[in-house]
């Protein structure tokens, strides 16, 4: 992938991870995008919100582990890039560092546990992340590959994989979270 494509997703997960907008990522960030999604997926004060928590909490540790280079709790546009790079980077990474993160969020969105999401469930959780209805529609439609309007695991799982590390400028790798710009 070229440095400027990634730049771009990277740039625009930082944009939507910054949930208060004051240029740099921090805990609350995390804590309020998971209530956000807990909310547009209804599952609030269930363990499936725990999961979210706790799995994305991962996430938020892993990265300021990674990324806070000075110490101050918060993560600068330039320590996300530095560690997104370092450390989903690369396949293995991935699969240890946010596949959890993912399938938790997975479950929140696959109400009746049957392994697939509708494509308006995806539609909402990706409403929480901040994406217009427009972009979450786009996204949603990107990440069901074979069009039968239901997101698989491996769907979902394999979009975000895609979108952090393929080099294609098309497709779920390059609009998951919305215009990349």
């Amino acid at each position: 992938m070229t440095n400027t494509a990634i730049t771009r997703r990277y740039d625009r997960t930082f944009d939507l991870l910054d949930t208060n907008g004051n240029g740099v990522l921090e805990e609350k960030d995390f804590t309020g995008l998971i209530k956000s999604i807990a909310r547009a997926t209804a599952v609030q004060g269930t363990p499936k919100e725990e999961s979210l928590l706790k799995e994305w909490g991962n996430c938020w540790h892993t990265l300021r582990e990674n990324a806070d280079a000075d110490g101050d709790g918060q993560i600068s546009r330039a320590e996300f890039h530095q560690a997104m790079a370092a450390s989903y980077g690369n396949h293995t990474q991935l699969q240890d560092g946010l596949v959890p993160a993912l399938e938790s969020s997975f479950a929140a969105i696959d109400a009746d546990n049957d392994g697939v999401a509708t494509v308006e469930q995806l539609e909402a959780y990706l409403t929480a992340w901040g994406l217009e209805a427009q972009q979450a529609r786009t996204a949603r439609g990107l990440l069901d590959a074979d069009g039968d309007g239901r997101i698989t695991r491996q769907e979902f799982v394999a979009g975000w994989t895609a979108f952090l590390l393929s080099d294609s400028p098309e497709g779920a790798a390059h609009a998951l979270l919305g215009p990349v710009t």
